[in-house]
């Protein structure tokens, strides 16, 4: 729709055969302006209708999936959950669509992973819950990095592995599929990514993953861990409380609680950056 078009091309072109809803539906559409009517021809006009079948359409769409059938299954059940009713089982049906909407903070997150890859000599890098893969993309802007993404959900390793054909980078990165409390990291690495996933792990487990992470790490290497911590913005509360009704998730770790968790396992340093202004999307790096 992004050029004019009659319902009934449309509806030929995408093989509807409910004509009476889908007229229904174009007209609610120009009813709430994301599309126009002329002569009987429809087209996008919204500023949402456009971004969603823009350049970074497949993120959004999956975001809104992402909120209105994960999330929203959340609040429909939260009563009988905090009544003390299981938890939801949301990842393995809904992987695919979370690595590809947590792309949303890709342009802030990419830079913040290009820069200390950039920094860090040495080119060989692990990537822990790679997701889509676009991390090791930003890790491949330095010349000569190659390295491993692991994850655990096969939907994940499927967008990845594709990702990286697209991107022509599959001589320089492998994934596999694991679950890095179990799997061979195959270390040395010069960078760790732990991004956007420190909240797949209960706090007690924390302490022994950090050590594994920094036994991966050659001497001087770097883990750089990027997540929302516990705030006070609506983002970070809405996804804290979805974590917290998640099946194998936890509630968003503080800044505060990590920083002594990494100097015992090991790390001497530990800095602190904030991605986002007026929100607690944080970048760690740990050495």
């Amino acid at each position: 729709m992004r050029t004019p078009n009659s319902a009934d091309g449309l509806a030929e072109r995408l093989g509807i055969t409910r004509h009476q809803q889908f007229r229904l539906m174009l007209e609610l559409g120009v009813s709430v302006g994301e599309l126009s009517e002329s002569g009987g021809s429809y087209r996008l006009r919204g500023k949402r209708a456009k971004a969603l079948v823009g350049r970074n359409g497949s993120v959004l769409r999956a975001l809104i999936d992402e909120q209105v059938e994960y999330h929203g299954s959340v609040y429909r059940h939260l009563p009988e959950r905090l009544r003390g009713g299981e938890l939801g089982d949301y990842l393995g049906e809904h992987a695919g669509t979370i690595a590809e909407s947590s792309r949303i903070a890709e342009s802030v997150v990419a830079g913040y992973v290009t820069d200390t890859v950039q920094e860090v000599p040495g080119t060989r890098v692990l990537d822990l819950g790679c997701g889509s893969g676009v991390y090791l993309r930003a890790a491949s802007r330095k010349p000569g990095t190659s390295g491993t993404g692991l994850d655990v959900q096969p939907a994940s390793v499927e967008l990845a592995q594709g990702n990286l054909k697209r991107w022509g980078l599959t001589d320089r990165f492998e994934v596999r599929q694991g679950d890095m409390r179990e799997a061979e990291l195959n270390g040395p690495y010069d960078v760790v990514l732990l991004m956007n996933n420190i909240y797949y792990f209960a706090p007690e487990e924390r302490p022994e993953l950090f050590r594994t992470l920094r036994a991966a790490l050659r001497e001087g290497g770097t883990l750089v861990l990027v997540s929302m911590f516990h705030g006070t913005s609506v983002s970070a509360l809405g996804l804290d409380l979805v974590l917290a009704c998640t099946q194998g998730c936890y509630a968003l770790p503080r800044a505060e609680d990590l920083e002594p968790e990494l100097r015992e396992a090991g790390f001497g340093q530990v800095r602190t950056d904030q991605l986002m202004a007026g929100q607690s999307l944080l970048g760690m790096r740990a050495c």
